[in-house]
């Protein structure tokens, strides 16, 4: 069953060649255009049933240097209606012969410097890692760390010298980089921090948490190694860093502790003052008996008593606070990265894409060769014509 066709590949190609239709002469295109047009739309069609888009694109690769070339001619066969049949016959032979020589030797050119350029390039193979990052800032921390734009500063983190500087160390790219690039003597780490980072893609995966790290390399085992140190390195980051920050924010913990307890400490010894001064029972009269009366110079160190049960009250729930804390500290959290998926070497080299290149190579050998093959043509044309007028003349 033919495949559903899509209008937008028949429209879009139908206008452009009927756009390439007007290379022809008026009368040509009078008599033809129209069948011309109709049976470029039926090719069109039956190339979409045959293989969709690629198919199209092979039809077009046919149907452009043949366009060009009875374009021409036409338009030679136009010019020359009131010469004599051997004036004609010289006149579009010794063109035609031009474009033709031209043409093939443009397009074996393109197309043989495209395929050797394509088969000396080094081969590249790709491996990628997953890795997820969460937002998982402590609680008690006094840094920003939440940031709506969540992902990109992580890509900032990921590609800074603070993760791939252990990757590097690590693996000992200096050295083994200085073997490859650099006739033997090893690498500074700023320049091999320059290559790896040329080497490295990150990517988000769609409406997830999760990170790919692509990392290229000429050895596929090599490329493998890099993708898992640097999701390695990444996680040590994020676990370093959040014990970082949950030392910092148990650091004002304890000094808003020993501030409170300095303050308690003070009202207290105000207070015990307070209460000899004015001989009174340390216990509230509100709990020994309710209706009794709490005479107006007393009111002053009950309000004072009170301040002083709330701020101790305050000191248990912040001690209870920094000992949850030392227990975090303790027992290190890796939620912020989790690496989901190791890099595997891959199986086949990703760079340079011989198919894409060659196909390339074709469709730039053809539109370059059937331009200068047109122009040597209408040259060899003119020449053909001017030697005719001097023949004549003579």
């Amino acid at each position: 069953m033919a495949k559903n066709f899509n209008n937008r590949w028949l429209m879009v190609s139908q206008k452009v060649y009927g756009w390439l239709l007007r290379a022809y002469p008026p009368t040509h295109r009078e008599e033809y255009g129209l069948a011309m047009a109709q049976l470029f739309r039926d090719q069109c069609r039956d190339a979409w049933n045959e293989s969709q888009g690629w198919g199209v694109a092979k039809l077009w690769l046919r149907v452009l240097p043949d366009l060009v070339k009875t374009s021409f001619v036409e338009r030679l066969a136009a010019l020359s209606k009131r010469k004599s049949m051997s004036d004609n016959m010289a006149l579009l032979i010794q063109p035609r012969t031009a474009f033709f020589k031209v043409f093939t030797a443009v397009f074996l050119i393109v197309l043989i410097t495209s395929v050797a350029i394509t088969f000396i390039l080094p081969e590249s193979y790709a491996s990628t890692a997953r890795i997820k990052v969460e937002n998982d800032a402590p609680s008690t921390s006094y840094d920003p760390y939440y940031d709506p734009y969540f992902i990109q500063p992580q890509f900032e983190i990921m590609e800074s010298q603070t993760v791939l500087k252990p990757v590097i160390d690590k693996l000992n790219l200096n050295v083994e980089w200085g073997k490859k690039y650099n006739g033997g003597k090893p690498l500074e780490t700023t320049n091999t921090l320059t290559c790896l980072k040329s080497r490295i893609i990150l990517t988000p995966v769609g409406n997830t948490k999760l990170v790919s790290i692509t990392v290229f390399s000429e050895d596929k085992n090599e490329a493998a190694q890099i993708a898992n140190a640097i999701a390695k390195s990444y996680k040590d980051y994020c676990v370093k860093y959040r014990a970082t920050l949950i030392t910092n924010g148990l650091g004002e913990l304890q000094t808003q502790f020993k501030q409170e307890e300095e303050t308690i400490a003070v009202l207290q010894t105000s207070l015990e003052q307070l209460r000899k001064e004015l001989i009174i029972s340390d216990r509230d009269p509100h709990a020994l008996a309710p209706s009794t009366a709490i005479l107006p110079q007393e009111q002053p160190y009950w309000d004072k008593k009170r301040e002083l049960v709330k701020l101790i009250e305050f000191h248990k729930l912040l001690l209870a606070k920094i000992e949850a804390e030392k227990i975090d500290e303790q027992i290190p959290s890796t939620s912020m990265a989790q690496i989901t998926d190791r890099a595997e070497p891959g199986r086949a080299p990703v760079r340079p894409n011989k198919t894409l290149n060659i196909i390339v190579g074709i469709v730039v050998g053809i539109v370059s060769a059937s331009a200068l093959g047109a122009i040597a043509a209408f040259v060899s044309y003119r020449i053909n014509k001017r030697k005719q007028k001097l023949n004549a003349t003579a």
